[in-house]
């Protein structure tokens, strides 16, 4: 047998080459098979003709599934395109809010912190007003105690004139009496001076009265 010549040995390297990338090209569909079944699509068919050895050719079933996955693609493209700016506007959304709230947060947390000091203020004037109310409260029983002692030396002072007052009072009965008894007395002895002098009377002549 002939050997074959450069020519015939570079078609059939070419029919080779061809031949492989095909094979390469079938295999990556049957990958894209899975991956169209894995997302719930319907797979392609793949019409396997040798005479074709440049060219991968579809039924027509296939070309419509083709069609059909790719007007799905497309749809779902759109579809998370569309919930993508919803995400988007939902987050700037979100990020409005997030502003708004620490910036009522951040006047709440002013206010908490005016009430505190404000509370502070309030506690220590109360604080004062406690100490005063304290002073003067030791100040009114200090004042108490020194007008109970000054009292109780009133009523001691009371209690010696009361009782110097009865002495006086049984002194000046004592005397009453003494008056009373001493002009009954001087009475008496008037009474009996009179019936003496008027029994001598009686008793001398008028000529020896008149002579003396």
């Amino acid at each position: 047998m002939s050997p074959a010549s450069p020519k015939a040995q570079q078609s059939s390297q070419l029919s080779d080459k061809l031949m492989a990338e095909k094979q390469q090209e079938e295999a990556e569909w049957e990958n894209i098979n899975m991956l169209l079944m894995k997302h719930g699509l319907k797979p392609l068919c793949l019409v396997k003709r040798k005479d074709l050895k440049e060219f991968i050719i579809f039924d027509k079933q296939s070309s419509q599934r083709m069609r059909q996955n790719l007007k799905t693609l497309v749809e779902e493209t759109a579809r998370q395109q569309s919930m993508i700016q919803e995400l988007i506007e939902t987050n700037q959304q979100l990020k409005n809010e997030l502003q708004l709230e620490q910036s009522r947060a951040a006047h709440q947390e002013q206010r908490a912190n005016d009430l505190e000091q404000i509370m502070e203020s309030v506690k220590s004037k109360v604080g004062e007003l406690e100490d005063e109310s304290l002073n003067r409260v030791c100040q009114q029983q200090n004042k108490i105690k020194d007008l109970e002692k000054e009292q109780k030396t009133l009523q001691a002072k009371c209690q010696h004139y009361k009782k110097k007052r009865m002495e006086q009072q049984e002194t000046i009965a004592s005397l009453q009496k003494d008056i009373y008894r001493l002009t009954k007395e001087e009475e008496e002895r008037i009474f009996t001076q009179n019936r003496v002098f008027a029994y001598l009377c009686k008793r001398v002549p008028h000529t020896i009265l008149d002579r003396q």
